[in-house]
């Protein structure tokens, strides 16, 4: 599945791109070959599960992402940078 991230807004809304993200570095957490758009709070909740197993804190309401077309880019912005920080620094 190709994922295309062209913001750190609507890119975020399905919750797939999340989950891309973590599968690389957590791989037996995230069952990426079967996820789909349309399942958006599976997606978000699977990722946030995921990030939160390894100690990063959630700072996204799953509600929230599961209603909104164009999430707070700050705040996807935020958590991004606490996944990339953890894996990469």
């Amino acid at each position: 599945m190709n994922i295309d991230i062209t913001n750190f807004s609507s890119s975020w809304n399905d919750g797939l791109a999340f989950c891309a993200v973590l599968h690389t570095y957590l791989p037996a957490h995230i069952p990426y070959q079967e996820l789909t758009s349309q399942e958006k709070r599976r997606n978000f909740t699977l990722a946030f599960q995921a990030a939160e197993s390894v100690g990063i804190k959630c700072t996204l309401d799953i509600n929230e992402m599961v209603h909104t077309e164009r999430p707070d880019w700050q705040s996807v912005m935020t958590y991004v940078t606490a996944i990339y920080k953890y894996f990469e620094t």
